[in-house]
């Protein structure tokens, strides 16, 4: 997990993102603010509430990949728990949604 503005994917590198539990791969586009913002655009409804990783009502299993995280959450989640409302994915990303 990586944090910070600086952190992003790079226009030329296809990332995807897999939503294990709703058998789901999208590939990420940046016109997308966060991972919650791409889960609702393909019609999943994962729980949230502050969309500024104040709340952690969307922390997610992030069980492979990397995401960096463009707002710092007030509590960084444990190992293999992402924060899909303020963060995007570096590498190819399956969360157990």
């Amino acid at each position: 997990m990586t944090t910070g503005p600086s952190a992003h994917t790079s226009a030329q590198t296809v990332v995807s993102v897999t939503f294990k539990h709703s058998n789901l791969t999208v590939p990420w586009d940046d016109k997308y603010a966060s991972l919650l913002e791409l889960a609702e655009a393909h019609g999943l409804t994962p729980d949230f509430s502050c969309r500024s990783g104040i709340c952690s009502t969307c922390i997610s299993e992030l069980l492979s990949g990397e995401i960096s995280y463009f707002t710092e959450p007030l509590d960084l989640p444990e190992d293999g728990m992402a924060l899909i409302c303020c963060s995007r994915p570096v590498s190819d990303v399956i969360l157990n949604i």
